[in-house]
């Protein structure tokens, strides 16, 4: 999962679950990843149609969205899953999918709403309770965004979401539809080479981002790790669990699948 490489997404992660909780109790988050596959592939033919191929819209750019749950929902498992969407019934993939999955509370303790000035108003929301409002497909282009709402104010990783360079926090201030401080990262990709730009250059945008893996996973084979705190195996899991959830609630066939 290169995304969790990013500069961004790792300022991201700091910022919204590290010391400072910068959002405080997390609520919502909001992720989308969709293209338009006419642009570029030829229908049925191509790969991204073809299930025994690993086509459809579930694994192609499902699990952007759902990694993004994942990482500020702290990598826990839903408590439920609720998947809609339009499936090629010739082809047997889904084309696009709208996904809201549901976390239950870590604690029992409700945390206070406002300052310690207002004691006695109680947020009726408990600690780690919260749902995230996933879409993506292959029919039509979205902006690619990343937003995470908390009780203190919300984060954009903005676009593409999948290998972001830019970071916008807006800061809650007293009152509703009040804001206070907005905070802004930016993080540059590298320069190209010579090399890269006399071979035609990259595909995909901010392909330049897969250094940051790649640094990472030198560094994880150097000190004798065998998986990277990024995105772990027992994430990847949960990650695809929630896609296989997914996939039966729309009715479609697994790769192996007769």
């Amino acid at each position: 999962m290169w995304t969790r490489f990013f500069p961004a997404v790792q300022k991201a992660r700091d910022l919204a679950l590290g010391g400072e909780k910068v959002l405080g109790e997390i609520a919502s988050v909001y992720s989308d990843f969709n293209f338009n596959a006419a642009d570029s592939e030829e229908y049925p033919s191509s790969f991204v149609y073809q299930r025994k191929l690993g086509g459809g819209a579930n694994l192609l750019v499902g699990p952007y969205p759902i990694a993004a749950a994942s990482l500020f929902f702290n990598g826990r498992m839903p408590e439920n899953t609720k998947a809609l969407g339009q499936v090629d019934k010739e082809m047997g993939i889904e084309l696009q999918s709208a996904v809201v999955l549901s976390f239950s509370p870590t604690d029992t303790v409700k945390p206070l709403m406002v300052s310690e000035s207002d004691s006695g108003n109680i947020y009726p929301k408990l600690p780690g309770a919260g749902v995230a409002t996933l879409s993506y497909g292959m029919l039509c282009e979205t902006p690619e965004e990343t937003t995470v709402v908390g009780s203190k104010g919300r984060m954009k990783i903005e676009s593409p979401g999948h290998c972001p360079t830019n970071l916008t926090v807006e800061l809650k201030a007293e009152g509703r539809g009040q804001l206070g401080k907005t905070l802004r990262f930016d993080y540059p990709l590298p320069k190209d080479t010579e090399q890269i730009i006399g071979s035609g250059g990259y595909i995909y945008p901010n392909s330049a981002g897969f250094c940051y893996e790649a640094a990472a996973v030198a560094r994880c084979i150097a000190s004798g790790k065998r998986e990277a705190p990024q995105f772990t195996l027992e994430e990847t899991i949960l990650n695809l669990k929630i896609i296989e959830e997914i996939r039966n609630q729309l009715g479609v066939k697994a790769v192996h699948e007769e």
